[in-house]
């Protein structure tokens, strides 16, 4: 089963993505900033008063994912993610159904080094699944 967990917005700096998210949502919690060398990010997850998790995920060295999107201007409004209680089964299903894995999983800090995986979903636009440890 999956559970929605948080949106995922692209931003080329984790002090401005919070000045800015915080002129239209009210922030009522903030992460400490996460840095994942291994995915090439650092991550701030802010929620808002009606418990709505955004992740801000900004570039973290010369190798990461942000840099290209932030250039293009487009998809920074990037993910929407699950946790799944049955990771491999799920990617399993979600290939049988048409979406598109997007890299293979990797274990993500911002998840106590949870399994994390990207896909293309058909409507064009990328989902997370993020492993479900307390499963």
């Amino acid at each position: 089963m999956n559970k929605f967990h948080h949106i995922g917005i692209f931003v080329k700096d984790l002090d401005y993505g919070r000045s800015e998210m915080s002129k239209f949502i009210q922030v009522s919690q903030e992460s400490e900033i996460i840095i994942d060398e291994n995915l090439g990010v650092k991550i701030l997850f802010l929620r808002d008063q009606e418990n709505i998790n955004y992740e801000l995920v900004a570039p973290y060295g010369k190798n990461n994912p942000v840099d290209g999107v932030i250039s293009r201007e487009k998809d920074l409004l990037n993910h929407i993610a699950y946790v799944s209680d049955s990771f491999d089964e799920e990617i399993k299903v979600l290939r049988r159904n048409g979406f598109v894995p997007l890299g293979k999983p990797k274990k993500a800090k911002a998840f106590k080094d949870a399994r994390v995986i990207f896909f293309l979903n058909p409507l064009g636009f990328i989902i997370e699944i993020i492993e479900d440890l307390e499963k």
